[in-house]
């Protein structure tokens, strides 16, 4: 018995077809496909870089409204995370997890001094001087 076998590869990620370098991310067809946690031409922004600040956050619940200032800072060894403390005005020592895509994030379920929560947001850039982070969340 006599057999053909023909194998074709046709590639479009050659070095020709890329003339740009993506640092944390790979190159198709002369662009980048960034990995989780990074953006931009060459994927050298953090994604979390647009959240990280002290924030001026509004809570309305049932009962009152809260006002205070909120800190987000970038997850020392998850690239795409963001640390928040003073969450939903629990104190300086109540930090929470969120985990980012893009321009929206998700707080998955997790318990923080007793307190159960979960929630989502985006963040909302109006211009290069201001922006907003809409967060809806359960606790309890």
């Amino acid at each position: 018995m006599t057999g053909i076998s023909i194998i074709s590869v046709n590639s479009c990620n050659t070095k020709e077809d890329c003339t740009i370098q993506c640092f944390f991310g790979t190159c198709v067809n002369n662009q980048c496909n960034c990995n989780a946690g990074y953006e931009g031409d060459s994927c050298t922004i953090l994604t979390t870089q647009k959240y990280i600040g002290d924030w001026d956050a509004i809570d309305t619940c049932e009962t009152n409204t809260y006002v205070y200032t909120a800190t987000v800072a970038a997850s020392a060894s998850v690239v795409n995370r963001l640390v928040i403390t003073n969450f939903g005005r629990f104190g300086s020592s109540f930090t929470i997890t969120a985990d980012v895509t893009g321009t929206s994030f998700t707080i998955p379920t997790q318990n923080v001094q007793g307190i159960s929560l979960s929630g989502s947001g985006t963040i909302n850039v109006i211009d290069t001087t201001l922006s907003y982070i809409s967060i809806s969340y359960f606790a309890e």
